[in-house]
């Protein structure tokens, strides 16, 4: 099934093809003001932005008191107001992680090639993830949100978003020591979803 995944994308795009911020369920954990404020940034985003390439779910949580994250709902929090670079950002990421659900036959091929570019792994300690396959996960997520945060707001503050991590800094760090390398790796899996043409491209 070497086009599942653009076969899933094209779906994607049928049922929006230009996705904004009325086609999504965003909803407020505690309704603080810190989470309203968050949400207002987040339908700005979405409104300024097209996100259709980079959206698998349309359901989406604000949670003031979470760390951002994909499952079970697509969770983000407050911790980013005076960044839209970074709020963007984390959004796209934790997208990319809804992806990869669909996205198995790539994932593990790709794996499978960072096996080979990193025989050695470091601990979670050390800025990986709690075992290689994790940490291999998220160099690829890592790299798709680098790819798909730098076709919205170009290359230079996709860079500074992705330097200021202060989580999984190793896999980080090396997203952007190697990009070029993770990109072609992205492209020759079929995983870098700013290259998939969109369904109403042309028109």
């Amino acid at each position: 099934m070497k086009y599942f995944l653009s076969i899933c994308i094209a779906i994607v795009y049928a049922a929006s093809a230009h996705a904004a911020a009325r086609d999504f369920d965003i909803r407020l954990v505690h309704g603080t003001a810190a989470e309203q404020a968050a949400q207002a940034q987040l339908v700005r985003l979405l409104d300024t932005y097209d996100v259709s390439p980079f959206t698998a779910t349309y359901s989406v949580r604000i949670d003031e008191t979470a760390a951002p994250h994909s499952h079970p709902v697509l969770t983000l929090n407050d911790y980013f107001l005076e960044d839209d670079a970074s709020a963007l950002s984390t959004f796209l990421h934790e997208q990319m992680h809804w992806f990869s659900l669909f996205m198995g036959p790539q994932i593990d091929a790709a794996i499978q090639d960072l096996k080979t570019m990193y025989p050695d792994m470091p601990a979670r300690g050390r800025g990986g993830g709690r075992n290689a396959r994790e940490t291999f996960l998220h160099m690829i997520v890592g790299a798709q949100e680098l790819a798909a945060t730098s076709s919205l707001i170009g290359r230079t503050e996709a860079r500074r978003v992705i330097a200021g991590k202060t989580w999984y800094r190793w896999i980080y760090q090396e997203v952007l020591n190697r990009e070029d390398e993770l990109l072609t790796l992205l492209r020759a899996h079929e995983l870098d979803l700013s290259q998939v043409p969109k369904a109403n491209a042309g028109n």
